[in-house]
């Protein structure tokens, strides 16, 4: 197999075309240009051959899995529960559509459609007076939950993730609190 070349854009191929015009030949055309002989002559001959030099065959490679419609449906659920996991969003698209997609074709799809979750850099961890204590939760996990928000949704209702005072009537187990602050720099 060939090695993978880089294409050439469309003003390189329109002024090999203008030279060629003028009567200039293909290896004062290459030298100019920086470009090599066979390229020229090969710009020339789709020119002679079609009138233009213009790129109109399709791209090798892979099709997309899911087509613009099927990824608008994924905004579309995203926008509706910012809350749902990859591999959640993965099973909702493959109910509707019949397409199976990995968890990393969806985040890839969201962030592409530009979602991303939500996430600090490590200054701002460095600024942070962290405190700790025991809790109940009545619903949720105590571990991390994802969001998936596009910039600006910090405060939006539909991203955050809710919280209830003091357990929400489950049983009192005791309260343990922490507190430090750590600054390096």
């Amino acid at each position: 197999m060939a090695p993978h070349r880089r294409e050439m854009s469309q003003n390189p191929r329109k002024e090999i075309i203008s030279l060629h015009k003028k009567g200039e030949d293909y290896k004062k055309t290459g030298k100019g240009l920086h470009i090599s002989q066979n390229t020229v002559a090969k710009v020339i001959q789709k020119f002679k051959k079609d009138g233009s030099a213009t790129i109109l065959q399709r791209r090798p490679g892979r099709p997309r899995m899911l087509t613009s419609r099927q990824e608008c449906l994924l905004m579309r659920r995203v926008e509706e529960n910012h809350h749902g996991s990859s591999l959640q969003l993965a099973k909702a698209v493959e109910s509707q559509t019949g397409v199976t997609v990995s968890c990393d074709t969806i985040q890839r799809t969201l962030q592409r459609n530009g979602m991303a979750h939500a996430e600090k850099d490590e200054v701002y961890r460095d600024y942070i007076l962290w405190s700790d204590e025991t809790k109940i939760t009545v619903f949720g996990t105590n571990g991390f939950k994802t969001v998936w928000r596009r910039k600006g949704e910090d405060f939006k209702e539909k991203c955050m993730v809710p919280t209830v005072k003091h357990g929400g009537g489950s049983p009192y187990v005791g309260k343990h609190w922490i507190c430090f602050y750590f600054h390096c720099g």
